[in-house]
């Protein structure tokens, strides 16, 4: 696969990041009215960006060199959404104030959140490879040969 191929392999990343982030960020915003609520949005998060993330690597083949491409890209795109999120919360608390997730959750609460978001998708989306290529009719039945 050529590097732009897979450059647009990625496309998707920002695509379904800007709504999740949204949610975040409206989540983020009701936290300090409902106090009980911060613990909840890394949850609500990852229940959200998993399903995304699986959908998007299931089937996109592997360019890496070893057997485990879904659960590595889970992880970058986990990483991806981490540091949009981090890039977009410096830039909206720098400018107009406003309470991000990063506020919330603190940094390292932020990226772990999205990158436990990746890691389940990409888990996700290797089980289902896994299955799909150890199907009976592409298992290959191993008979031996007596040669005396």
């Amino acid at each position: 696969m050529s590097l732009e191929n897979e450059i647009k392999t990625w496309f998707w990343v920002p695509k379904f990041w800007v709504p999740l982030y949204l949610l975040g960020l409206v989540l983020a915003i009701l936290s300090p009215s409902l106090v009980m609520l911060s613990w909840a949005i890394p949850i609500i998060i990852v229940v959200a960006a998993a399903p995304i993330i699986y959908k998007n690597l299931v089937g996109g083949g592997c360019s890496l060199r070893f057997q485990i491409c879904a659960l590595v890209k889970g992880m970058v795109a986990g990483i991806l959404f981490g540091g949009l999120s981090l890039l977009a919360d410096m830039i909206l608390q720098n400018t107009i104030s406003l309470t991000t997730m990063s506020i919330v959750l603190g940094l390292e609460g932020v990226y772990l959140t999205w990158f436990f978001a990746g890691v389940i998708g990409g888990i996700g989306a290797r089980i289902i490879e896994v299955q799909q290529y150890s199907t009976v009719g592409t298992i290959r039945p191993i008979v031996e040969t007596k040669d005396h």
